[in-house]
């Protein structure tokens, strides 16, 4: 097992500067669609992201994230900050829920030679605020346990995106 992991962390080689990158983002986790379309750009250690979901035609849920990694080692591995918003359909209207986002990534070890890049990441996503469809302005409360498992959640993702300059 050492051996498979020395491997994976020789092959994940630090990304590239200053390049452009458009792809799925593709999650594993309940808190948002299970697949998205991201992009961004590269400026040295920090990557700029935004992901848009187009599954928003299937349930009219929508969510859009925009977050910056850094990187912090060479092998590429990045700590990550951002806000989700969500917009859901209800009687009455749209109602919008507020969430800021913190994480870890690494890069995956690249298949082949194709300008493609992967990266796996892990995520806190908090619900700070809900408002809209005419309900009132509901912020961020622990005062039972149910609201905690509602308003915090965990997730993970991998992107696969292509990369160019």
């Amino acid at each position: 097992m050492r051996t498979v992991v020395c491997v994976v962390l020789m092959l994940a080689g630090a990304a590239h500067a200053d390049e452009w990158h458009v792809g799925n983002n593709l999650r594993a986790d309940s808190g948002a669609h299970p697949i998205r379309i991201a992009g961004g750009y590269d400026f040295g250690d920090v990557d700029l992201n935004l992901a848009l979901d187009p599954m928003v035609v299937t349930d009219g849920e929508l969510d859009t994230d925009l977050f910056a990694t850094w990187r912090v080692s060479q092998g590429g591995w990045g700590v990550f900050t951002g806000w989700r918003t969500s917009s859901i359909g209800i009687a009455g209207g749209r109602q919008y829920q507020e969430k800021p986002l913190v994480g870890v990534s690494a890069p995956l070890p690249r298949i082949g030679c194709a300008p493609l890049r992967m990266r796996w990441g892990f995520e806190l996503a908090v619900v700070l605020v809900k408002h809209g469809a005419g309900l009132p302005t509901d912020w961020i409360s622990f005062a039972t346990g149910r609201d905690f498992v509602d308003l915090v959640n965990f997730g993970m993702f991998v992107t696969v995106e292509y990369e160019g300059r």
